[in-house]
This record gives structure tokens, sequence and C-alpha cells, in this order.
């Protein structure tokens, strides 16, 4: 099949420094204009042509849409254009007949479609130039003076070939790696400036080593400049190989089915761990269900569950003792006025028997108030209130606290004005309490700890004075009734 190289920028009848939008542009309208499906109603002739065409605007749009591949084609375009006719079999590089020309094969108009039926199709011609390519190195190679061609650097890419439209994708893929890494095994002395006998006729030495660098360079950029041809060529082949784009939009499915397949897993895994958590709370609340239940089976306390306004101090470190009594001081400010109630009811009942004892000493004499006032001792403690001289001197008891704290059962005034303590032998109490502190204690022992305790005697001066205030309040209520 022959057909004419054409500019790709003249099939798209767009300049040369168009931009992407101008050139998408231009291809949507000329590919409207000779759409198969737009000349139905043409001559067979004129449908062919306007086929023909159309495959051309395709080929141009696709090679200008790519950055990489435009860049490339303007720096080869003249050479390209210039091939002429592919298959020309022209010599070309200066008179070298082992490079074959594959500029002319960058070009979609020289295959014609992918049908393994058609002569011309895209694997058939394709094969051809990627043989000749080959057997063009072995020619060279061999006309080098080399005797054994497997020896070649590139002798592997005998062993792959590019097949046919049923090719395995294995196959497929090893051709391409193959040429991708494409390199020449030739010499490239035809590209020499100097040949050997201008070094050999040079004046000096220097002039010959500088003769010698500079074929080393021609060489060295021919080698280059043939490399980057055919590895163009593979690239150009690749791109609009069928089956090539088929496995890229294979491996694409894939792959969103592998992130649709990825986020799903994730999804479960997020519900197992909240499941398994939900399942560990309830199992860590029924276990601890049944440990406060066997505690409480088998008398044990928890210190959780003690009374919060404890503020004896049961021992550990020094920070949580502090802690403690910060916060039992602010829920002991809570019950301050409950409290308050109860212990002015307290001290009217001891305000009523020091009265009872004050008239029981005007009847009786001052040797039972003394014998009362050393019993009262024992139970309490005993303050003289100021204001005693206007009393003739008598010492009057206004504080109970020991009774209070000592846990006195009864006392009991007699007609004459004496107390006595009722002392019965009783089994030991369940619990003991200081009703200064308001407290009960499961033995005796915490309760002799508590008495001890930088609390409890603060809390028994507060008392104390208290008790002194309303004693004398209501001695001046009685001095001035």
């Amino acid at each position: 099949m022959t057909v004419q190289i054409r500019c790709h920028y003249d099939v798209l009848s767009v300049p040369r420094d168009a931009d992407a939008a101008t050139i998408k542009k231009a291809h949507r309208k000329a590919a409207l204009m000779h759409h198969p499906d737009k000349n139905v109603n043409k001559s067979e002739e004129e449908q062919s042509a306007s086929v023909a065409e159309f495959k051309l605007i395709q080929a141009a749009y696709e090679c200008l849409s790519d950055p990489v591949e435009r860049k490339w084609y303007d720096e080869h375009r003249d050479m390209i254009l210039r091939g002429g006719l592919h298959g020309s079999g022209e010599e070309v590089n200066d008179g070298s007949t082992f490079l074959y020309d594959v500029m002319p094969y960058q070009f979609a108009g020289c295959y014609d479609g992918y049908d393994d039926s058609h002569p011309d199709n895209f694997y058939s011609i394709y094969n051809e130039v990627f043989s000749k390519i080959f057997q063009g190195e072995k020619d060279g190679y061999i006309s080098e003076g080399n005797i054994d061609a497997e020896k070649m650097s590139n002798f592997h890419l005998s062993e792959v070939s590019l097949g046919n439209s049923t090719s395995a994708w294995e196959n497929v893929l090893a051709f391409y790696s193959s040429w991708e890494g494409f390199t020449s095994c030739l010499s490239y002395a035809w590209a020499d400036d100097y040949h050997l006998d201008d070094i050999r006729e040079a004046p000096n030495r220097k002039i010959r080593r500088l003769m010698e660098e500079e074929n080393k360079k021609k060489r060295k950029a021919a080698k280059i400049e043939r490399v980057e041809e055919v590895v163009a060529l593979v690239r150009f082949v690749k791109k609009r190989d069928p089956r090539v784009r088929e496995q890229r939009e294979k491996a694409c499915r894939e792959q969103a089915l592998r992130e649709v397949e990825r986020k799903k897993e994730a999804k479960q895994r997020q519900k197992d761990l909240l499941a398994a958590k939900e399942e560990w709370r309830v199992e860590a609340e029924r276990t601890m269900a049944e440990q406060e239940a066997a505690d409480l089976s088998a008398g044990r306390v928890r210190l959780a569950d003690l009374d919060s306004d404890d503020d004896y101090d049961y021992g550990g470190k020094r920070g949580g003792r502090k802690k403690g009594r910060r916060k039992g001081k602010s829920k002991r400010g809570n019950n301050d006025v409950m409290q308050n109630e109860e212990l002015d009811a307290e001290i009217t009942s001891v305000a009523e028997v020091n009265s009872t004892i004050a008239s029981g000493n005007n009847e009786t004499g001052e040797d039972d108030q003394e014998d009362f006032d050393e019993k009262n001792i024992d139970c309490g403690v005993s303050s003289v209130l100021p204001g005693s001289d206007s009393l003739d001197g008598e010492a009057i008891v206004t504080d109970n606290v020991g009774e209070l704290c000592n846990g006195v059962d009864n006392v009991e005034l007699a007609s004459d004005g004496s107390t006595s303590q009722e002392s019965s032998e009783e089994e030991e109490p369940d619990s003991w309490r200081c009703e200064c502190c308001r407290k009960d204690f499961k033995s005796h022992k915490q309760f002799e700890n508590h008495e001890k305790s930088k609390k409890h005697k603060e809390m028994l001066k507060k008392y104390e004075k208290k008790f002194q205030k309303e004693a004398l309040r209501d001695m001046m209520d009685e001095l001035e009734g």
C-alpha cells in the first residue's frame, strides 16, 4: 500500500505553533466533515477517500495531542517528510545500507487496519520493519570483521516477535520490553570526519589524538541518534497497539475493583472492631457485676464504696491524702446546715442540764456542787465562763463534749442535783460513733485511731467554742430575765 506522507499540521489545517485548544477544535471540525457516517450518500470512491482522510485526521490528532510525541515530531518533521514513500529501500545516513530508515513508519497511514487477513495490516507491516532493523544490525556487525553473530549485544532481539492480534500478552510484553531497551552494536565508522589515511598523515601525535577524539564524538552522536529513532518507533507502535490498549484498560478495571474491595474490607474491619469493642464492654460490665456480688457475699468492701466524708488518714501517698481531704471538705460544706441544726438541739439540752445543776447547787451547797463538777469533768471538758464573779465565784460546767465523744449512754439527774452514770455490762457494739464528727466505725481500733487524728481534734476544739458561746448566751439571757 502506497500512501503519501503528509504533515499533521496540514491535515488539521492548523499552524505549527497552535495551542492544544485550537488543535482540539480543528480536529472536531475535520472529523465531523469526513466521518464515514456523514458521507453515506456519496459514491464509493468518495466514501473511500473520506475514510482514508478520517484515518489521517485521527492519527494527526493522536500525535499532536500528546506533548511528548508532538515535541519529537517537531524535531524530526522535516526528516519524516523527506522519507517519501515508505518501503523505498533507499540508502540513508551517508551511504550506509545497514541502518534501515524508520522515519516513514512513524506515520499512521503506513498500515491499513488491524485485521490479520489484510496484507498491509498493523502487525504485518511492523513485524517486517523490526525484522529489517535487526537484520541491518546483524549485517553491519559481521561486516566489521565479527564472525559469530550470537555474540552481538542485541542478539536477543531475534528471539521476540510482534506477533498478531491473537498473540499471548506475555509474548507481547516481552517484545516491547526488549525493544524499548534497544542499543546498537555497530561501530558507526562511516560517521568519522577523519579517515585512517588522514590520521596517519597528521604532523604530530597531539593532532592524531585530537582527530581520534573527534571521530569518537561523531560515532557516539550517530549511535545515540540511531537509538533514539528506533526507541521512538517502538513508542509509536506501542501506543497504537490495540493489545496494549486492551491490557491497559483491563488493568484500570482491575485496579478499580481492587480499590472497591479494599474500601469494602476496610469498612467491614471497622464494623468488626466496633462489634468487638461493644462485646468487650458488655463482658467487662458482667465480670465487674459478678465480682461486686462476690465481694458483697464475702463481706469485703472496696475503698470506693466507703463513706466519702471520712477524712481519716488510712495511709497511702501524701498527694492522695491531700486530694481526699479536699474532696471531703467540699462535700462536708454541703452538710453544714443540717449539722448546725443538730448541734443547736444538743446545745439546748446541755444548757438545760447546766441550769438544773445551777439551781441544785443553790439548794444543796458547795459540797454537792464540787462532787458534781468532778463527775462532769470526768465525762467532758469544763470551763469557767467569764463573768463568774457575779455568780459568787461558782464555776459552771458548760461543755459536755466528753460525753458525746466517749459514747456515754445515759446521764441521770437526781432530785437532789447529783448525777450518776449507768454502768451496765453490755456486749461489744457492732459499730462505734463519734458524735462530734458524726462518723461511724466498724471496729474499736478504727475509733481509737480516729480520736488521735488531727481532724478530730480540730473538730473537738471547734465544738467546744460553740458550746461555750451558746452556754454564755443562755446564762446572759437568764441574768437579764
